[in-house]
């Protein structure tokens, strides 16, 4: 019997093992990894709400101080307007006050569209927050959950990888460039044994001459129709075990 056939034949089955632990966790795998996608993606947009906010505060403080100071510069030039001497110096006094009066006036605005900024910033950070606690609760919930499905078959699979990875060295390296170029295209069926003469994956026939050639172990074939490797059934029996025989109850029926 050709070992590295067999060693193949169990490649797949093992393989076949934990494809079937991981698919008993459903789609739940790839939700936790949606949730915790979205999660990272709407705290990042929280955390940019939260830069504008600081952003805007900040501003606003800068603007109150610069304000408080106009106002007192302000009464002061109004205060001086009255003690110049010259006409000049009340020119110059003036252009101070007026200064001052449009610095104010721009100043007002500026902290008008600030504030109305701020507080829709302020808004959104609330509402972004609720919808990141609804989120982490389902995403927590999710991963116990996924966390307790792995913890059920982690004993399992890892025992699976640790025989997949002393089976991988008795297996040549060409066997395993055609097993891993089949095996996603075909459902991750790349290797299947020969049964009653027809192909263990797609059960078309195969040539008698062939399956014979195939049953004594020695070599192997690609399905003609299907595209995966057939290896007799010799070697499915060697890893398999013989299969159960079918019977029939025939059921005796009375003449009336």
């Amino acid at each position: 019997m050709n070992e590295v056939l067999l060693s193949l034949y169990q490649l797949q089955k093992i393989d076949t093992h934990i494809d079937e632990l991981v698919a008993s966790r459903g789609e739940l795998p790839e939700r936790v990894a949606e949730l915790r996608f979205a999660l990272e993606e709407r705290e990042s947009i929280l955390g940019e709400i939260d830069n504008r906010i600081t952003a805007n505060e900040a501003e606003v403080r800068k603007l109150t101080g610069d304000t408080t100071e106009l106002r007192e510069k302000h009464e002061k030039y109004k205060g001086q307007q009255f003690e110049v001497k010259t006409t000049r110096e009340y020119d110059a006094i003036s252009f101070q006050i007026e200064d001052a009066d449009r610095r104010l006036h721009e100043d007002s605005d500026r902290m008008g569209r600030i504030s109305i900024e701020l507080e829709n910033a302020k808004a959104e950070a609330e509402d972004r927050r609720k919808e990141l606690t609804e989120m982490r609760a389902e995403f927590e919930d999710s991963e116990k959950l996924l966390n307790q499905l792995m913890a059920e078959t982690a004993a399992e699979e890892k025992e699976l990888k640790g025989e997949r990875k002393k089976i991988l060295p008795k297996i040549t390296q060409n066997y395993i460039s055609i097993y891993e170029r089949v095996r996603p295209a075909k459902s991750g069926v790349a290797v299947v044994a020969l049964r009653g003469g027809v192909c263990g994956g797609c059960y078309n026939a195969v040539p008698r001459q062939l399956v014979l050639e195939l049953n004594r172990g020695l070599k192997h074939t690609v399905c003609e129709y299907c595209g995966r490797i057939i290896v007799g059934e010799v070697i499915g029996t060697a890893i398999d075990g013989e299969p159960e025989p079918v019977s029939q109850e025939v059921e005796e029926t009375e003449e009336s």
